[in-house]
């Protein structure tokens, strides 16, 4: 079901959402309480942004994201629109979730995924194999300078990993350029203008253990999300790099943006 993002809450409705989560922690409250933490955010954004950590940490977020956002993939598979034996491109593969089920999904296109991890390329295609897909590959390569021809593709989709992009538009042009004409975008990433609760919501499904939830939550809120697109910049983004026909919508219940559009 799609609904459209409500309001940020109130300093009121937070304390209730807040309450809900009583975690004596009060290291990461005081934490959480910084009003502008600019430059802890921006080191630890460099880091959320590095090769290294995915090269290291990533085993962790894959293990979670999936139960998180496991209806935000379902919607950009049925939302795909392609036929017959059509390549499909995925941006940011991570561990290869959405490419694996847009392979089963269509079983005669061909699905590339591409991650700028060499431990998550390894992971995804550990995954392929233990699932026994045949029309599905993957491939370190970096957005910034895609190693495909001129117009290859007949669809792209990027889901989670346009906020980890030194140069979003940049990275779409590149898509942009190995689309066909009329080739379909689906784009989905973090939303910037979350509420908290539906940001503490969110958390019930990607709890990491080793991470008190107020701390979690303020990484959520300043590094991850805060430091992500709105459904206007992504929007404006995609519109930079040349596509048209530009829509919008979200699921409910999944703090995420999804642009989709055409070359």
């Amino acid at each position: 079901m799609l609904e459209r993002c409500a309001k940020r809450p109130g300093w009121k409705t937070q304390k209730r959402a807040m309450k809900q989560y009583p975690f004596p922690d009060k290291g990461s409250y005081r934490l959480m309480q910084m009003d502008h933490p600019d430059i802890p955010v921006r080191i630890l954004t460099a880091v959320r942004d590095s090769r290294w950590l995915w090269d290291t940490m990533g085993p962790i977020y894959n293990e979670r994201i999936f139960d998180a956002i496991g209806e935000l993939y379902n919607d950009v598979v049925r939302n795909l629109h392609v036929s017959g034996p059509a390549r499909i491109l995925d941006a940011g593969a991570g561990r290869g979730y959405i490419s694996l089920m847009l392979a089963a999904n269509n079983p005669q296109a061909m699905i590339t995924g591409i991650d700028y991890s060499s431990m998550q390329v390894r992971a995804a295609k550990k995954f392929l194999a233990q699932r026994k897909i045949i029309n599905c590959a993957f491939f370190t390569d970096n957005v910034m300078n895609l190693r495909f021809q001129d117009t290859l593709f007949d669809a792209a989709v990027s889901i989670g990993s346009i906020k980890h992009w030194p140069d979003g538009p940049r990275g779409l042009k590149e898509i942009h350029r190995v689309l066909k004409p009329g080739g379909q975008l689906v784009v989905s990433e973090t939303d910037r203008e979350v509420s908290d609760e539906a940001l503490w919501k969110f958390i019930r499904r990607f709890r990491v253990w080793f991470i008190p939830n107020r701390l979690l939550f303020w990484g959520l809120r300043h590094v991850i999300f805060g430091q992500s697109y709105s459904e206007r910049t992504l929007k404006a983004c995609v519109e930079q790099a040349g596509f048209r026909d530009i829509e919008c919508r979200r699921v409910a219940d999944c703090p995420y943006v999804i642009v989709s559009a055409k070359r």
